[in-house]
């Protein structure tokens, strides 16, 4: 080809990986396959990782899963483009951490039983991508579709083929290729599926008990009888200091109870606990100041051993409420490529929560080895 003959993004070709077919049927037959009735079928909407090479070919090298709509239509709500947002950011991040060109190259959908073409709404949500990168794909995947010479692999992939025209563009399927041959992916792709089907069950009860036990249950009770993290206050205004304090870890054990009672609601527990801290560094500071090392000594282990009681039982209860999430996450995380953005945030938001009230937990223990600096 010549090296100045424009490309047109439209008929450049997709590489579809391995990985990425793997992950959208272990999704979608979760939703719509032989072994549920039909009048259960339900679509899922998802978005593609990849990279352009040389203007000249795609590749699609991992899918990610969204969300699950109803039997003909998906619903994206606000939090889905929050966690896509999050994605969009990761992926850019990793890529430069791996010297990578990978970003949100596109999105797959379902058709259970209605094969391969674009609705309005379809056309609408492939401008969204195509906009903005001509080279865009989506990609619809359909069961019943798999058992069809001409569809082996029950996917196909499309392109508006005049996106400026916006839902007025017609829409065309594209060369897609695949990272082996069509019998290999399907082969491999059956083992995922059968390995889906056998556990996901288990899984889904696993996050289930994470969210009603672990999240509702434990945590909240944790942070109700133990409190450390500081709950924002509603209906404030929050002032250019105040928001440097929520992002800059120097305020956080820069005790200042004035100053965070002004937008935070300061749990019992983690105030009393400050509050004793900061009068024991204080009286150990006067005794240094005066050299008396005997008794220095004495009052720093009584302290120390005052201090450290109090954080005995919510050291004990955080440990027992972690090892017994790393039990759940050593099942769950097999599957964790087959779960869609509400079951991941389950998981990501106690261990969100957790790993706060962890870091506080860490820096209190420590503290309250009570180990001054002396000059």
């Amino acid at each position: 080809m010549p090296k100045n003959k424009k490309i047109d993004p439209f008929k450049t070709p997709v590489l579809l990986t391995l990985k990425a077919y793997n992950r959208i049927v272990g999704y979608t037959i979760r939703y719509a396959s032989d072994d549920l009735n039909s009048d259960k079928w339900r679509e899922v909407y998802g978005i593609l990782i990849g990279s352009i090479e040389n203007n000249s070919k795609v590749i699609v090298k991992d899918a990610i899963p969204m969300v699950v709509g109803d039997r003909a239509g998906v619903k994206y709500e606000n939090k889905q483009y929050v966690d896509m947002a999050q994605i969009d950011a990761s992926v850019f991040e990793r890529s430069i951490q791996d010297e990578k060109n990978d970003f949100i190259i596109g999105w797959f959908h379902t058709h259970p039983g209605f094969g391969f073409f674009y609705s309005p709404i379809d056309c609408m949500t492939q401008l969204g991508y195509q906009i903005p990168n001509p080279y865009a794909v989506g990609l619809i995947f359909d069961h019943c579709e798999k058992k069809s010479d001409s569809h082996f692999l029950g996917i196909a992939g499309l392109r508006l083929k005049d996106p400026e025209l916006g839902i007025s563009s017609t829409y065309n399927l594209i060369e897609l290729k695949y990272e082996f041959k069509k019998e290999e992916m399907v082969e491999k792709a059956e083992k995922v599926i059968k390995d889906v089907n056998k556990n996901i069950e288990k899984v889904l009860k696993e996050i289930e008990y994470i969210d009603e036990v672990l999240r509702k249950k434990a945590l909240a009770q944790l942070q109700r009888n133990y409190g450390l993290i500081l709950v924002p206050k509603k209906d404030i205004i929050i002032t250019e200091d105040e928001e440097v304090a929520d992002f800059d870890e120097r305020y956080l054990y820069e005790w200042d109870p004035d100053f965070f009672k002004k937008t935070y609601r300061i749990p019992k527990f983690r105030e009393k606990v400050e509050n004793i801290i900061v009068a024991a560094y204080d009286e150990l500071d006067k005794l240094s100041e005066k050299n008396e090392k005997e008794q220095y000594e004495k009052r720093k282990e009584k302290l120390k051993k005052k201090i450290q009681n109090m954080l005995k039982t919510p050291n004990e209860w955080y440990d027992k409420l972690i090892n017994d999430l790393s039990k759940r996450i050593e099942i769950i995380f097999p599957y964790y490529s087959y779960l869609d953005t509400n079951e991941r945030k389950v998981i990501e938001y106690l261990e969100e929560r957790s790993s706060e009230y962890c870091k506080i937990l860490d820096e209190l223990n420590e503290r309250s080895e009570l180990n001054l600096i002396i000059n």
